[in-house]
This record gives structure tokens, sequence and C-alpha cells, in this order.
């Protein structure tokens, strides 16, 4: 919390109590899941709110990758994959791509 705060301060944010229950609220979600997805407005300090926490934990010497994509950019069935209904056959997705390349632990470095 003290490393977010200097962060915080260096990068001429405000320190809110609010703001800041969020960034511990995203560290303590990172410590149960494999990914995760921040949504809100714009302009809430999602981006913010993710590169201080990454910055910190880097900082402690943590290695953490981030990988962001635009929903919005493709479909669904882009995104996640999609199964033909003729030949039943399961098509990957982009995200499903992208998950199974940074899972690898075979490759070292991705």
């Amino acid at each position: 919390e003290d490393g977010s705060r200097v962060l915080i301060s260096k990068n001429f944010l405000v320190d809110w109590d609010t703001w800041m229950l969020k960034v511990i609220q995203l560290y303590e979600t990172s410590l149960v899941r494999h990914g995760f997805m921040l949504v809100g407005p714009t302009l809430c300090g999602k981006t913010e709110i993710r590169d201080i926490l990454t910055t910190c934990l880097h900082n402690d010497g943590l290695a953490h990758k981030q990988v962001v994509m635009n929903p919005k950019a493709i479909t669904d069935s882009q995104m996640y994959g999609y199964k033909d209904p003729v030949s039943e056959e399961w098509t990957p997705g982009v995200f499903a791509s992208i998950w199974q390349r940074y899972n690898n632990r075979a490759l070292k470095y991705t």
C-alpha cells in the first residue's frame, strides 16, 4: 500500500481512500484469479489503477504481464471462439489463443 501511495503522488494523482481501495481489491482479485476484466465508465481510473498496481508489484520484484484487449473491436465469436453447427468442430478465438500462449510454462519468454 505504501508503494502504491508513492506511485500515486509521483504520477500526480489524487490519493483518495476509495481509489486506493480499488487498487487493493484488484490486487486481492489477482491472487485468486488467473485473469480478470476491468469494466467501468469512461475516465473512472481503470487504466491508472491497473498501471499503479502492476508497477508496484514490479518494483517489489513480482513479475506480472498485462495483455490488453478491446472487446468492442471484434465480435464475441472472434473473441472467445465458436462451434461449427455442422461439423461440431471448435474454432478457438483470440482470447483462447492469448490465454494458451501466456499460460504455457514451456515458453519461458512469452
